[in-house]
């Protein structure tokens, strides 16, 4: 029989139906990415050698310059970017897109994180560092945004291994839920919730994908997709920046696993992972609460294996046809 099962955090609903899965499909699943793949392609702008296809002004090369592992640009094409302007009202209310937008790109043209040794995932989660504690400097910045699309399923737009930054200036609804959540939470348990939950699905068991000393990857009890992912850090840390140089190689390890996991047993999905992390303060705020005893920075791996269709656009409850006790199972 299908379940709804409320998010513990923002109490937003999912709909599990298994039996969703059976139906027909004219569709077939096809890998993100094309087979055999060169390690460098000549036309592709990402990478070496077309470096001057990118915009001028290089952010950085990690780790020299001359033979780089890993680059960040800012994006061509950017969302956000230095604008000037004010927030407007009249009816409706806009304001100016003002923002950084970068790319952080990884040499090889074939080598997707799943096939990425864990020091070049170690370093690349270095360069995110790096960039948050340089972006937070910003005035106008509130909150970074770290994500990668793997495959055009997932909205990427070219196959080259790459992620992005964006770095905001407001708090997106969905941290803003995410903070009221956890902050509900502890007023009412004096605890963090996803330090509880971290023990309680380890006492259970039947989610648990991978369990390390410094991370747990668990499939969530209110999956909104299938073969969705949450990759917890066990020491309470609101701040991903804030990793020690041990917990981040470790999460590297945790990541290589994880992508390998889903490139072998999925045969090469398109996803979207995504960090979520603690807000930075506004100057001159005063807060009656200290979110740092009650957030706790996480990764989300959407694997797309699933459109969205009428009913989740329409009411935002979301139909998962594959619940996360199975799709753990799947991972071991």
């Amino acid at each position: 029989m299908s379940e709804f099962r409320q998010d513990i955090i923002n109490k937003n609903w999912v709909l599990i139906a298994e039996s969703r899965g059976k139906r027909p499909n004219d569709f077939p699943q096809i890998p993100a990415t094309p087979p055999n793949l060169p390690e460098i392609l000549k036309s592709c702008v990402f990478c070496p050698g077309n470096e001057k296809q990118t915009p001028e002004v290089e952010i950085a090369r990690y780790p020299g310059k001359v033979d780089w592992l890993v680059r960040v640009v800012p994006n061509k094409y950017e969302a956000v970017g230095h604008v000037l302007g004010r927030r407007r009202e009249d009816f409706y209310v806009s304001r100016p897109g003002i923002g950084d937008h970068e790319v952080v790109i990884t040499k090889s043209h074939n080598k997707p994180t799943a096939l990425q040794d864990a020091e070049l995932v170690d370093l690349t989660l270095q360069v995110y560092i790096d960039r948050i504690n340089d972006l937070k400097e910003h005035d106008e910045v509130q909150y970074v945004h770290i994500i990668q699309n793997h495959g055009v399923q997932a909205g990427a737009s070219l196959v080259h291994p790459h992620s992005q930054i964006f770095a905001i200036p407001f708090l997106p609804d969905r941290i803003r839920d995410e903070l009221a959540g956890t902050r509900n939470y502890f007023e009412l348990n004096g605890a963090c919730v996803y330090c509880e939950m971290i023990m309680h699905e380890l006492r259970q068991g039947e989610r648990v994908v991978l369990d390390t000393p410094y991370f747990l990857v668990a499939a969530p009890y209110a999956s909104k997709m299938p073969f969705e992912l949450h990759i917890l850090p066990k020491v309470h840390r609101p701040s991903f920046h804030d990793i020690t140089i041990s917990e981040r190689k470790s999460l590297a390890s945790v990541m290589k696993a994880v992508f390998s996991r889903l490139y072998e047993r999925m045969r090469n999905p398109a996803y979207n992972y995504y960090i979520h992390t603690l807000p930075f303060a506004q100057a001159g705020e005063r807060k009656s609460f200290d979110d740092r005893n009650s957030y706790h920075w996480h990764i989300v791996v959407l694997p797309r294996v699933n459109i969205w269709a009428g009913f989740e656009l329409g009411t935002e409850v979301y139909v998962n046809n594959v619940a996360p006790e199975t799709a753990a199972k799947f991972f071991h």
